[in-house]
């Protein structure tokens, strides 16, 4: 069985969310299949840096999309919801995202940079996080506090 499909390119505006919300992603694209087929639709917001593009996996939403056969190039569309889970649940962190939709199995991918900017998730994370700056210099003191004191007790004779 052959599954052509083709997305139309993305050309979204960057909008802000709250992390805990749903993002609603609808796609349009021509398809060509031999018969009827039921494809697995997938969108999720993805981060790049120096080593590439990473996938916020625990965000991804799938949804399955009915395609009837169809051999000439035909207009299909598909909806797919996926929420932005909260950092201290494993999720997304606050900050700027691309998303990404494919088509599970083919080589249908759109990807856009920068269209998700995510708030919401409050600072801090766990104690040990927040605190260990101050452990850090506590920790340096220490070290640092007992050769000062040896410097200056072998001056005297």
């Amino acid at each position: 069985m052959t599954l052509d499909i083709v997305f139309a390119p993305m050309a979204l505006e960057p909008k802000t969310f709250n992390v805990g919300e749903k993002v609603r992603v609808t796609v349009s694209f021509k398809y060509v299949v031999g018969v009827n087929t039921t494809v697995k639709l997938l969108a999720g917001p993805y981060s790049t840096n120096i080593f590439g593009k990473h996938l916020v996996s625990s965000c991804v939403g799938q949804a399955d999309i009915q395609l009837p056969a169809s051999s000439a190039p035909a207009d299909g569309t598909g909806t797919v919801d996926f929420i932005l889970i909260a950092k201290s649940l494993g999720g997304i962190d606050n900050g700027t995202y691309g998303l990404r939709v494919w088509i599970e199995d083919t080589n249908a991918v759109a990807e856009q940079d920068n269209v998700l900017i995510v708030s919401g998730n409050t600072g801090g994370g766990d104690m040990f996080t927040s605190m260990m700056p101050m452990l850090m210099m506590v920790m340096m003191m220490g070290m640092i506090m007992p050769m000062t004191q040896q410097m200056g007790e072998g001056v005297e004779e």
